[in-house]
């Protein structure tokens, strides 16, 4: 059975806090810079798109079979835990957060929904949440779970921090900075409270003030790129080019693909006189700018192209996704589902071609690397299918369909232990994968001469979920079943 993992349009920006009685400031706060800046220098003009920032780096990926077995772990305990205390709103929220550790994002969601039904007065199910639509780009939705997280616990700062992001996002400037200073109350050492508030004043026009927050930000966490870069245009837009310069090179060497910061340093240096580095950063500049708008208008037909193969016209979505491919030929997502598409149309080896491409330009996109995974393995190439399939769990560690596709890899390598240890962390991650309790009776049945309890046990479990799966079951296993 061909097990395909699709694309859909996300941004994901990896947020995560740690429990506790009340989350503290650490939390992943994003901002974004709402207002242009716009220099002027000679005849030059130049509009530094928004910044964003992230406040703190995204939790670290799961790596080494101890450290997954580790988190598997405690998914099995909460899943257990759930089961013990099936009205515990605090036990469907461990569920949640054990599940985010491994990256599964959709699954934690439901999670911490179900902790809300069981108790709306829980003040980090509802922070997780907000951060769920913001990552959705739902600003008004993820304001409105913040302030019920806030109606619980006043003094929930990451609430605070989270609220005044959408507020700013919202053009309410009055209102985030409300939050943001509330939240330096509660912690002086946050430095996303610091930076918000340098947003906020730059978007009110005070450029000393915008400076002196936004420094302050630094000074609590020098790392912290989008600040840099939006110290650095500030610099300009007060004309301290030669500072300007400095603070926007070292942007640049820690992000070379910054439009903002490669037209900002552009505009620094003409001004200055080195008129000879201006154009070449210009001249980036403008490369960084066709390449974002060439994704934009790719974006448009990949978005079309989801449109129609969910509708079921396979043959007007592959033209979609192609369209898409021709105005940015490294679009991984769209080789990726331009793949799917052709998987669906028996062209398996265009498919294969595809997939190949969406990982190659996307190194890190687990999807593509699964759909790899299963082309090779149909075609017989069971190393390169392993291969794909160890890189899918490279990038996401609890992605369920790659451990199922990487056990039925093993399995036909003949390793059984390994097989089964595959589909027992699928099972971990998605209870309700049938097809992993399918697989899972059969690698548990192979070499015996009867049916085992397990295997019986997994075989009815994965029946029951899908009766449709009973035909990826051997002809001797189903006379036992019965």
């Amino acid at each position: 059975m061909a097990t395909l993992s699709a694309t859909l349009v996300r941004k994901k920006m990896g947020r995560q806090s740690g429990r506790g009685e009340r989350l503290l400031s650490r939390a992943s706060v994003v901002f974004v810079l709402l207002g242009l800046l716009v220099v002027t220098c000679n005849a030059q003009n130049t509009a530094f798109p928004p910044a964003e920032l992230r406040l703190s780096s995204p939790p670290s990926s799961i790596s080494g079979s101890r450290n997954l077995q580790e988190a598997l772990s405690k998914i099995v305990a909460a899943r257990g835990a759930t089961r013990l205390y099936p009205n515990s709103a605090a036990e469907q929220f461990s569920l949640g957060m054990a599940l985010k550790t491994v990256g599964e994002d959709e699954a934690a969601a439901k999670a911490f929904e179900r902790a809300l039904q069981l108790d709306p007065k829980f003040a980090q199910a509802w922070f997780q949440q907000g951060n769920a639509s913001a990552d959705r780009g739902e600003w008004p939705r993820a304001a409105e779970h913040f302030r019920r997280a806030l109606a619980v616990d006043a003094e929930y700062v990451a609430s605070h921090l989270g609220l005044g992001e959408m507020l700013l996002r919202l053009g309410e400037f009055d209102q985030a900075a409300k939050e943001f200073t509330f939240a330096l109350q509660l912690d002086s050492s946050s430095a996303g409270a610091r930076y918000g508030l340098g947003l906020v004043r730059l978007q009110q026009g005070d450029l000393v003030g915008a400076e002196k927050e936004v420094r302050q930000a630094l000074v609590l966490q020098p790392k912290l790129l989008p600040a840099q870069q939006s110290l650095g245009g500030i610099l300009v837009r007060e004309r301290r080019w030669a500072e300007a310069v400095t603070i926007l090179r070292g942007v640049i060497a820690r992000d070379a693909g910054s439009l903002e910061a490669r037209n900002a340093l552009a505009a620094a240096l003409q001004a200055s006189g080195d008129k000879e580095r201006a154009a070449e950063e210009f001249k980036r500049a403008r490369e960084l700018s066709r390449q974002e708008l060439a994704l934009h208008r790719a974006q448009g037909q990949y978005n079309q192209g989801l449109e129609l193969w969910y509708a079921g016209k396979l043959e007007e979505a592959a033209a979609a996704f192609r369209r898409a491919i021709k105005v940015k030929p490294d679009y991984a997502k769209a080789h990726n589902n331009l793949g799917g598409v052709l998987w669906q149309m028996q062209d398996a080896s265009g498919a294969l071609a595809e997939f190949e491409a969406a990982a190659q330009y996307d190194p890190g996109y687990a999807e593509a690397h699964n759909n790899c995974g299963t082309a090779l393995l149909q075609s017989q190439d069971l190393k390169g299918a392993m291969q794909e399939f160890h890189a899918a769990l490279a990038s996401r560690p609890g992605f369920a369909l790659a451990h199922v596709n990487l056990g039925r890899a093993l399995a036909v390598n003949q390793d059984l232990t390994g097989a089964e240890a595959e589909l027992r962390r699928a099972i971990v991650l998605a209870p309700e994968m049938a097809v992993a309790h399918v697989h899972l009776g059969i690698v548990l049945a192979s070499g015996t001469s009867t049916l085992s309890n397990d295997a019986r046990a997994e075989l009815k479990e994965g029946l029951r979920l899908d009766p449709k799966l009973s035909s990826l079951i051997p002809p001797q296993l189903a006379r036992e079943l019965q």
